[in-house]
């Protein structure tokens, strides 16, 4: 290839002359310990100067010139040039971009943004002298991302080349190796999706941490590394950008500088905010409701918990659908299509709609056998009892208490999604079922309660609803709100349930007392066994419409 065809940029205009004279600087070779050598920051100046253009040169780690390119350091098409970042997601890029500046400015905001978004081990801009030699020239590096220092980068300033007393190859490991360690202090893992969460409110602070919180456990649970949070209190919703483009750059900024691969917005993102955050950023975007039809994904084992899981993704993706690329926005044609010139984008929207229509259709079939099965226990009179509660309260450790089950039990949100139901013996009412559902959440994805209607079904025909919530949770009343809030868009407020109050072996006796009192509710631990007995007994009595039914258990410790 000839080695003008190494120029890259905005190259005509150019005679070949010109180029040729450009292309001399391909494939020089600076020393690994300078970022430049004086001879070459002449030959770049002196060539600037005459073309009247800033030159950018990517620089290698040994040393050579890998890419010439006319134009500003933030116009490069860095991924066409030198391939993606490195696997580990705390190393630099492993170049150094050295460019000029036709106007003495030192580096420039678009400057310090392309060293953190390409993540390259240096940036270096020398200005260009009316007579065309270099004159005073500006470094930056990236500064590790040290806990409570909002630091993103060191800039140094040298009247001229040969005062730089930098030592690239020391610099530059030095970083790396500070990098790596703050990298794993903050949670990363380099075998885990390294994550920058992001909270919203439109009125209160206090109300985006505490469902930010949330979120971050949303995100542990599948799996990722949570490197960091940042909150945005914006009195109106920016239709675009969710935040504001200020504040996305931001964003985009200290997820760069933190390693994240991926974004996620603790709000559900419009299809419009998906696409133009996406623009702004070569980093994954998701938002809260995607993050929890992937955990579902996850967790579903069963072919019908995995049909429910198919059908709220594909509803929540068909709005999101766009032509991108070749693929979806060149024309196809063929049988069952509307002809030649419909597009790939429309033909992918009817085959999605398709399989929603079939899902669909599925999950009837499965809605009537769950029917079917529900009135042969309704014939034998045997009793069902149903518990419900925010996820991770501890439902599926409480069934297997009452049960001697072998439910699994995970310390992660929603690790149980299709319901099982266990027969127990009760003292008065005899043979009762028991069934263990799906936890619920705030801000709990539509397309997740259509799709899982046939197994929340089975709540109503409970003789009664035992809603178990976490004791030790500082949010108790927010959880027990969102379950109710839940319980009453599906309309089964008619049926009887008792609160139960568990965990409260992680909380003090004082606290526990309390609790009971402010909620009439038994205070048990489904770990420990406290208080089972008690809470069976109350069951029994609820369940066999005894008069002498309680009305709470008094809490009292048995240690």
């Amino acid at each position: 290839m000839n080695s003008i065809d190494k120029v890259y940029g905005k190259t005509s205009g150019f005679t070949n002359n010109q180029l040729k004279n450009i292309s001399r600087l391909y494939r020089r070779k600076v020393p690994a310990s300078e970022i430049i050598t004086q001879e070459l920051a002449r030959t770049l100046t002196e060539i600037s100067n005459q073309i009247n253009k800033v030159i950018s040169l990517l620089i290698d780690r040994k040393g050579k010139v890998k890419v010439v390119y006319l134009g500003d350091s933030h116009e490069i098409l860095f991924g066409q040039l030198i391939g993606r970042a490195r696997e580990a997601k705390f190393r630099l890029r492993g170049y150094r971009l050295v460019h000029t500046h036709l106007k003495p400015s030192g580096l420039t905001q678009s400057d310090l943004s392309t060293l953190l978004n390409e993540r390259l081990d240096m940036i270096c801009s020398i200005n260009v002298s009316e007579d065309g030699k270099p004159g005073s020239l500006d470094i930056a590096h990236i500064a590790p991302p040290y806990e409570n220092v909002d630091k993103k980068w060191e800039i140094y300033s040298f009247d001229d080349i040969g005062r730089i007393d930098i030592n690239f190859e020391e610099i530059i490991e030095e970083i790396e190796n500070e990098m790596e360690k703050t990298f794993y202090h903050r949670g990363g893992d380099n075998k885990k999706e390294g994550v920058l969460l992001v909270g919203f409110d439109t009125r209160y602070r206090s109300v985006a941490e505490n469902s930010l919180r949330e979120l971050k456990a949303l995100a542990l649970s599948s799996g990722k590394a949570v490197l960091d949070t940042m909150i945005q209190i914006r009195k109106k919703i920016d239709p675009r950008y969710l935040i504001g483009k200020g504040k996305l750059k931001d964003v985009i900024l200290k997820a760069k500088h933190l390693g994240a691969e991926k974004i996620i917005f603790d709000v559900e993102l419009t299809p419009a905010q998906v696409n133009s955050i996406n623009e702004e950023s070569n980093l994954k975007i998701t938002d809260r409701t995607q993050l929890i039809l992937e955990i579902f994904a996850k967790h579903a084992t069963s072919s019908e918990g995995k049909i429910q899981v198919k059908l709220a993704e594909l509803k929540y993706n068909l709005p999101r659908l766009r032509g991108q690329g070749i693929e979806l926005s060149q024309l196809g044609g063929g049988i069952g299509t509307r002809g030649p010139g419909e597009k790939k984008l429309e033909t992918e929207r009817r085959r999605i709609r398709k399989q929603i229509d079939d899902l669909e259709n599925k999950i009837e079939k499965i809605s009537k056998r769950r029917a079917h099965t529900r009135k042969r226990r309704f014939d034998s009179g045997i009793p069902t009892i149903s518990f419900v509660g925010y996820t991770n309260v501890g439902k599926s450790t409480l069934f297997n208490s009452l049960t001697k089950d072998k439910v699994v039990v995970k310390n992660k949100l929603f690790s149980t999604l299709n319901p099982t139901t266990r027969k127990i013996n009760l003292s008065v009412s005899g043979e009762v079922l028991v069934t263990d559902t799906v936890g619920f959440i705030s801000k709990l994805p539509d397309e997740l309660i259509n799709a899982f209607r046939a197994t929340l079904e089975e709540l109503g025909e409970s003789r009664l609803l035992i809603h178990v919530t976490d004791a030790s949770d500082p949010l108790i009343d927010d959880r027990i709100e969102s379950v109710e809030k839940i319980l009453s868009s599906m309309e089964f407020n008619e049926i009887p349930r008792i609160l139960v109050l568990n965990k409260i072996d992680r909380i003090d006796d004082h606290t526990a007392e309390r609790l009971c009192s402010i909620y009439k509710a038994p205070a048990i631990s489904a770990v420990s066994g406290e208080n089972i007995s008690e809470l069976l007994e109350l069951i029994d009595s609820k369940i066999s419409g005894s008069k002498t039914a309680k009305s709470e258990i008094k809490y009292s410790s048995t240690g």
